[in-house]
């Protein structure tokens, strides 16, 4: 199986560049300082320790926001439209109530119950109250907040389709990103011989540090112990390791 080839240094920064335009991350905090440390071989081995998959930014996708949006404005109309049938027709039955009772006050006919005369009107209720006016008004509203109410479930679900199907391809977008990055960071670089000595250096103090620690122990556990036939052996041994290593650290500056 053919081994995988590290991207270019040249072609991974034009990449990044190109995709933090695309998707307006050029600020990014993350995106910015690897760029930098990358196009400057800069703080390499620090960047390498931080995982591109948790910190690179996700772009969200947002081809279906408008249609969630036009959703949700559409239910804030339906849910108001509603309360326009409950207000219509009581409406209309004040206004039916009042024709109503000047009509029985100034006629001297048989009195005719309420539904008729709001069926009627008998020339003292207006034609757009009636029952039959107002139940018919009251139908297309309710046709209408079923049109609408279908109207926004759809509009919803196709614009989280649309962000869905969008979202998938940024995220394998970036997936690419994150194992490039990867690819750039792990690959073994040539040390120079001021970077093998200072790294020398900094083992060798980071061990003389601990045999201290260790002779301190060592002595303190013998005046614990009073056994001093094996604890003076271990403190003499300790000591001549402490000894030789200060004198190799020495040597190396």
């Amino acid at each position: 199986m053919a081994k995988s080839k590290t991207v270019p240094k040249k072609l991974l920064l034009s990449r990044l560049e190109a995709w933090s335009l695309n998707h307006e991350l050029e600020l990014d905090p993350y995106l910015t300082s690897v760029r930098n440390a990358i196009d400057t071989s800069s703080g390499i081995d620090f960047w390498s320790t931080l995982d591109p998959e948790q910190n690179l930014p996700r772009p969200r996708a947002e081809i279906g926001s408008s249609r969630i949006k036009a959703a949700r404005l559409i239910s804030i109309l339906r849910n108001v439209s509603v309360f326009l049938p409950v207000g219509i027709t009581w409406k209309a039955i004040g206004e039916a109530t009042t024709a109503f009772a000047e009509f029985t006050s100034s006629t001297a006919v048989a009195p005719v119950n309420f539904l008729e005369f709001w069926q009627n009107g008998y020339g003292f209720l207006d034609s757009k109250w009636l029952i039959g006016n107002v139940a018919e008004l009251d139908f297309w509203i309710i046709v209408g907040i079923v049109i609408l109410t279908l109207l926004a479930t759809t509009l919803q679900q196709s614009g989280k389709n649309l962000n869905r199907k969008e979202q998938e391809g940024l995220d394998r977008e970036r997936q690419v990103l994150v194992l490039e990055l990867k690819s750039f960071f792990s690959t073994p670089r040539k040390l120079s011989s001021a970077g093998i000595d200072q790294s020398m250096a900094k083992a060798l103090r980071n061990l003389t540090s601990a045999t201290e620690a260790i002779a301190v122990a060592a002595m303190n556990l013998r005046k614990a112990t009073k056994v001093e036939p094996e604890y003076q052996q271990i403190h003499s041994e300790v000591q001549s390791f402490y000894q030789r290593l200060g004198a190799i650290l020495r040597a190396s500056k």
